[in-house]
């Protein structure tokens, strides 16, 4: 049992971290898509 919360907290964990990146990593559609033919 203490095996399986362990490895729940670091799903956890792990999640948590991955979204912090993605959150960071991804740029705005305005940046994104910045160019002279596109309207937003």
């Amino acid at each position: 049992m203490k095996s399986f919360l362990l490895a729940c907290a670091a799903a956890i964990a792990l999640a948590a971290i991955g979204a912090a990146v993605l959150n960071r990593a991804q740029e705005p559609v305005q940046q994104a898509f910045a160019t002279t033919g596109v309207r937003l």
